[in-house]
C-alpha cells in the first residue's frame, strides 16, 4: 500500500483497520497501562478507542500518522474516563486532571513504547543462548542467578552479554540503545 492511502484513514476497509490494530495493539496496551492499571479497564478504553477511531474515520481523513493520530486519541480517553472515576469516587479530588500527563510526557512516553519495539525486535535477532541472556537480565536477574540457571560459568555469561550488547548496538540506534542500558541497570 502506498503511503498516501495508509495515511488517509477515511479509505480504510476493515481489513486494513484490522491489520492496523495488529500491528500497534501491543504498544497502545503498553500506553494505556502507563496510566491504567486496571489490565479490565484497558482493555475496556482499547475496545472505545478502536470503535470511535472506526466510527469517526471519515471525519479524521487524511492525518501525518494514524498511529499517532489514535494515541492522542487513546490519551484523551484516559484523561476522560480518569476524571469521570475520580468524581464518582467519595473521595473526589479536583486536582486530578492537574496530574495528568502534559503533551510532553505524552510524546515521551510514546517515544518509549516505540523504542521497546525495536530494542525487542533486535533482541529477537539475537543468537538463542545470547538472546537468553540478555532476557534474563532484563528480566532483573544477575549474572550469577543467569549463570547458575543456564549452568554456565559467570565469566561465559559475562562474554555472551558482552557480544550480545555489541551486536545489539549494531541494531539499535544510539538513543535506543541507550534505552536498552539503562533497562539493564
Amino acid at each position: 500500500m502506498r503511503q498516501e492511502e495508509n495515511t488517509d484513514v477515511s479509505a480504510w476497509d476493515e481489513r486494513r483497520f484490522q491489520r492496523f490494530i495488529e500491528e500497534n495493539a501491543s504498544a497502545f496496551r503498553v500506553f494505556a497501562e502507563r496510566y491504567v492499571s486496571d489490565p479490565d479497564v484497558v482493555d475496556d478504553m482499547l475496545q472505545e478507542a478502536y470503535i470511535k477511531f472506526w466510527m469517526n474515520r471519515g471525519k479524521i481523513g487524511k492525518v501525518a500518522s494514524p498511529r499517532n493520530y489514535f494515541f492522542s486519541l487513546l490519551k484523551n480517553l484516559i484523561a476522560d474516563k480518569r476524571g469521570y472515576f475520580a468524581r464518582q469516587s467519595d473521595g473526589y479530588d479536583e486536582d486530578a486532571s492537574a496530574r495528568l500527563p502534559d503533551e510532553a510526557d505524552i510524546e515521551r512516553h510514546v517515544m518509549e513504547v516505540e523504542a521497546s519495539e525495536l530494542i525487542t525486535k533486535a533482541v529477537m535477532q539475537l543468537a538463542p543462548r545470547g538472546r537468553q541472556v540478555i532476557l534474563m537480565e532484563l528480566d532483573g536477574k544477575s549474572l550469577d542467578e543467569i549463570a547458575k540457571a543456564l549452568e554456565l560459568s559467570v565469566n561465559t555469561v559475562k562474554t555472551v552479554r558482552y557480544r550480545m550488547l555489541k551486536r545489539l548496538a549494531e541494531l539499535l540506534s544510539p538513543d535506543d540503545f541507550r534505552m536498552l542500558l539503562s533497562m539493564l541497570g
